[in-house]
């Protein structure tokens, strides 16, 4: 039975490891404070198309129109919301960056903004996709899903591994370690977080 666990837990493993990797990363981006886009001094590409909204439209009917016109690559609903000028303004936030659309209702016209992460953001935003996302495309659909795969099998490793820790290795005294270290570790940080 031990064999068929270990194979279980090697392959589930196995399957994590990118999801590790990015996750890793995004860990590490954090750590060392990568700049954000906004603030690292890049300039987005910007561009006008021309657009007209219906007079009776609310705010979020002209987002969604906005969004059906541009089709933003990989990016999920509009978040819309007014500026300092009053003018509305449709965000379409996506892993690899943000499409911002301002509606400039006079000249009937978008002027479109679009901003792409860096790799290191890129990385922590892939690493915070969940299956919630809203975006239309497959890649990040495809992707949530293998995050959401990805926590399960970690879950199974989780239990694989420490019943193999507990029946195979339990003689070894850094086992014993491990497991009262983690032991204690866990039920520390849930005292103080109570």
């Amino acid at each position: 039975m031990n064999a068929w666990i270990k194979k279980i837990h090697i392959y589930a493993g196995l399957l994590n490891f990118t999801i590790l990797c990015v996750f890793g990363a995004a860990g590490l981006v954090v750590t060392a404070e990568a700049p954000d886009i906004f603030h690292g001094g890049s300039e987005p590409d910007v561009s006008t198309v021309p657009f007209q909204a219906p007079g009776s439209a609310s705010d979020k009917e002209v987002g969604n129109l906005i969004g059906a016109q541009l089709q933003p690559k990989h990016a999920g609903k509009a978040n819309v919301r007014r500026n300092g000028q009053h003018q509305l303004e449709a965000d379409f936030y996506s892993v690899n960056g943000l499409v911002r659309a301002t509606y400039l209702e006079s000249e009937g016209q978008l002027k479109v903004e679009t901003r792409r992460n860096s790799i290191w953001r890129f990385l922590d935003n892939a690493h915070a996709t969940t299956i919630q996302e809203t975006a239309s495309d497959w890649a990040p659909w495809a992707w949530s899903r293998y995050i959401e795969l990805s926590i399960w099998s970690l879950m199974l490793m989780a239990l694989t591994g420490t019943w193999l820790g507990l029946t195979t290795r339990w003689n070894y005294w850094w086992t014993k370690a491990s497991f009262i270290a983690g032991t204690i570790g866990f039920a520390v940080f849930w005292m103080v977080e109570k």
